[in-house]
């Protein structure tokens, strides 16, 4: 005699509804790790004749967005790698050469750089579909961007936000929503830090009166 015959049909629809509500509260669980992948595009800007340095400070190298609250436990979105890819991506079209930096002040190993740029994370914020009530997974990024002279004075220090939407359209879990809406935000912001670097007012002094020595003169003595 087959015994699973034996089971009420109540008893096999109560073990269904505690398996499927078990699914969905595992599913639905507000835990969260993961680390963004990101694939920026090279901006298509006129390169600035000048050698620059980047210094990524291990804070910025390392960065992870972390909560813990009772709508969001234990998140931790590491978005370090991918802030220092989207940067390497994009200075080297903006000037003739950059040179990593690994530590400041310059010493003169760095010979040659004319300014050294630091970027930093101020703010990270995202939200879901449930929180909004739209169907967008969004991520916000506010950065500080500092540009110093080789002797370690500040030439300039300005704000980039940038911003990314991913729609739920093809019924993305929270990972991937939440990737590829940084990934958008993380173009963003290689868009307004190409274009908008020569626009920034104590940036563009300073480009007046370096870029200008180079007029007329050999690329490689700029």
């Amino acid at each position: 005699m087959n015994r699973t015959n034996l089971i009420p049909a109540a008893t096999k629809f109560c073990c269904c509804i505690c398996i499927l509500l078990l699914s969905i509260l595992t599913g639905c669980s507000s835990s969260l790790k993961f680390q963004v992948k990101s694939d920026i595009p090279t901006p298509l800007v006129s390169k600035i004749p000048l050698v620059i340095g980047v210094y990524y400070t291990d804070k910025f190298k390392n960065y992870s967005y972390h909560e813990n609250s009772a709508e969001r436990k234990n998140w931790d979105i590491e978005s370090g790698p991918s802030q220092v890819a989207m940067f390497d991506q994009v200075l080297p079209s903006m000037f003739k050469q950059v040179k990593h930096i690994n530590s400041l002040p310059l010493t003169g190993d760095e010979a040659g750089i004319q300014a050294v740029l630091i970027p930093s994370i101020e703010e990270m914020q995202f939200s879901l579909p449930a929180e909004t009530h739209l169907d967008m997974y969004e991520v916000w990024i506010k950065y500080k961007l500092r540009l110093q002279d080789a002797k370690g004075n500040v030439i300039a220090e300005w704000p980039v936000t940038a911003y990314g939407k991913s729609s739920t359209k093809f019924l993305k879990n929270r990972e991937k929503g939440l990737n590829d809406a940084m990934d958008l935000a993380l173009r963003d912001a290689g868009a307004k830090i190409a274009l908008g670097f020569s626009k920034e007012a104590g940036v563009n002094q300073w480009l007046a009166s370096h870029v200008g020595k180079c007029t007329g003169q050999p690329e490689k003595t700029c």
